[in-house]
């Protein structure tokens, strides 16, 4: 594709994302390209590259948006990795969950638990956090109030905290 697009749908042979800017406010969005579309026809818009502009609303909701979109080529692969590590986060708190549920009556610091707390690190952006579950998990003796569930909470609220993607059989 040489130039700016016709219309929305000829992004679809670069498989696109579109970046929706308000120059009023500076407030960026990326949308998919269907759901961009989908609003487009909502607002009343026309699909024509040119004019779709003006039936997109500010990400903020300002009063008076001007608004410019820029296509971004392949844009699938962002929204892949997003994916991914939306996958990553709930598998990992996944595992800790039930082993914060097996806890109380037996040691749960397995290789999975570790690998889970590990994989959590870069989202978590507090190691204090992870050691207290990890502490948690492998203390002996095993006593009913030596479970892991409040060491899961608070890793959880973390990650939400932090805008993360938590499922809602994950969150505490």
């Amino acid at each position: 594709m040489v130039g700016p697009p016709k219309n929305l749908s000829d992004l679809r042979r670069i498989e696109a994302q579109v970046r929706v800017t308000c120059t009023s406010c500076k407030a960026t969005e990326v949308w998919e390209l269907d759901a961009l579309i989908t609003e487009v026809g909502n607002n009343g818009g026309n699909t024509d590259w040119h004019t779709a502009r003006y039936a997109v609303k500010c990400p903020r909701r300002c009063a008076s948006p001007i608004i410019s979109l820029l296509p971004i080529p392949f844009g699938k692969q962002h929204a892949r990795s997003q994916a991914h590590r939306h996958a990553l986060i709930n598998l990992s708190l996944q595992i800790l969950r039930e082993a914060a549920g097996r806890s109380p009556v037996q040691a749960v610091g397995t290789i999975e638990v570790r690998l889970a707390l590990h994989v959590l690190r870069p989202f978590v952006k507090d190691p204090q956090l992870l050691a207290e579950f990890w502490k948690a998990a492998t203390v002996e003796p095993r006593h009913p109030w030596t479970s892991c569930h409040l060491p899961y909470r608070r890793i959880a609220q973390r990650l939400m905290e932090r805008g993360a993607p938590v499922e809602q059989q994950n969150q505490p």
